[in-house]
């Protein structure tokens, strides 16, 4: 495949991943994208197909298949012209797939599908069990042909599975979370990760030892250590409306969770890193605003050098 391409390819996987967020409403950019060129519009159909089993492909597969105005909310609907180019490019498109012998449904028994998001970027989709995945910045999500397994190398995810007889497993690093049925989170940390529960319960293994975590509790594994403890099952989510709830985490883990929200770097020094704090941190609003709220919650110094911040402590009176 050439570079050009390959760009192709990762704008078409782009917007089917925009696609499965529930609040997507860049309809008239889509469709501007997907009719500028046939390429465009032949990678999109041809990845929509592939990742059928990954991603839920509804929004693409409706879209080819009925009239684009009646394939999404009336609010993004548009003129039969429109609708007519849309179709018309599909269908080269599908020759064109037919004509080069592309085979629009096939897979690799290994095949996986990375998606990433970028640092301050959140970002939803949909599995193809119906299972929910909200992503938040700095994010990398493995999906294997399996779409009840999944694999976090980086950032923060929160799942909510739907019920199927087959299990849901999450990797994080050397351990596994297994869901028993439930809504939960999982961080990949520096040095560990995390998994907090707000709905049901999930079991982990890793580290030579199996626990089992209901609503409300959450368990840490940091620098070979792990740490249990209960936190606010309602505040497990709270993320997502930039809200970072705690119940005696250290500061050295606050910071990496404030660095995947605010999408910067975000820095603590080894004199106030095994700090502890209870409590909630609102990582919306101005900068200026956001550094001032943290520094007297965390009772730090948050400096800035104008790309990432830094957390140190306060200098004696």
């Amino acid at each position: 495949m050439t570079t050009h391409g390959a760009r192709i390819e990762d704008a078409a996987m782009a917007w089917l991943i925009r696609l499965q967020d529930p609040e997507f409403d860049r309809w008239d950019d889509w469709e501007g994208w997907l009719t500028a060129d046939p390429a465009h519009a032949e990678a999109y159909w041809r990845l929509a197909d592939d990742d059928a089993d990954l991603v839920d492909p509804t929004p693409a597969a409706v879209a080819r298949i009925i009239p684009l105005d009646r394939a999404r909310p009336a609010r993004a609907r548009r003129g039969a012209p429109a609708r007519r180019r849309v179709l018309a490019l599909i269908g080269v498109a599908a020759a064109v797939a037919l004509a080069c012998g592309l085979a629009w449904t096939t897979w690799s028994s290994n095949r996986v599908r990375v998606i990433e998001t970028a640092p301050g970027e959140a970002r939803s989709l949909t599995l193809a069990d119906g299972s929910r995945v909200h992503l938040s910045g700095g994010s990398r999500l493995a999906l294997a042909r399996n779409p009840r397994h999944v694999t976090l190398d980086a950032g923060r995810a929160l799942f909510e599975v739907a019920h199927d007889d087959a299990l849901f497993t999450v990797q994080v690093g050397d351990a596994q979370v297994t869901d028993l049925g439930t809504v939960f989170d999982v961080t990949r940390l520096n040095a560990g990760a995390r998994v907090s529960v707000a709905e049901g319960a999930v079991r982990y293994n890793g580290a030579g030892r199996s626990e089992t975590l209901r609503a409300g509790e959450s368990l840490t594994t940091l620098n070979g250590r792990i740490t249990r403890r209960t936190v606010d099952a309602a505040g497990v989510a709270a993320w997502r409306d930039g809200r970072l709830s705690y119940r005696d985490e250290t500061l050295e883990v606050i910071a990496q969770d404030l660095a995947l929200e605010l999408g910067r770097p975000v820095a603590v020094d080894p004199a106030v890193a095994p700090r502890r704090f209870t409590g909630s941190l609102v990582t919306t609003g101005p900068d200026a605003e956001a550094r001032e709220r943290l520094a007297g919650l965390l009772d730090v110094v948050v400096e800035t050098d104008g790309q990432g911040w830094r957390l140190r402590a306060r200098a004696a009176p």
